[in-house]
């Protein structure tokens, strides 16, 4: 396998990486051992997440007593964001791998004219 194809192969299985990490759905557990959807890298929907923020118990209002509070949906953004942070490079680095493998030009054989 020359090196060529050898990058090609790299950036393409790259790509195909980040694409999956891009549209896979993104979810955080919300404590009782289920999951909310937040989802995926390329379309955010917080919905569900602000649902269960407005179902806590920590938003009713309660004299002298301090309740824990999950904010799901600062979580669905923390999630969603580390999921860019990692599938975008991979995309960018796959797209340049294959795009240079494929356009830049071989070189010709020592004696050719």
């Amino acid at each position: 396998m020359t090196a060529r194809r050898l990058i090609v192969v790299v950036g393409a299985v790259l790509l195909l990486a980040g694409v999956i990490g891009l549209l896979v759905p993104v979810s955080v557990s919300d404590g009782n051992g289920g999951s909310i959807g937040c989802g995926n890298a390329v379309a955010t929907d917080l919905s569900a997440a602000r649902q269960t923020n407005d179902k806590s118990v920590a938003n009713i209002p309660i004299v002298n007593q301090i309740v824990p509070h999950t904010d799901y949906v600062a979580q669905c953004q923390s999630s969603v964001g580390g999921r860019r942070a990692w599938t975008i490079p991979l995309v960018v680095v796959g797209i340049i791998g294959v795009a240079g493998a494929l356009l830049v030009r071989r070189t010709q054989a020592a004696g050719a004219p």
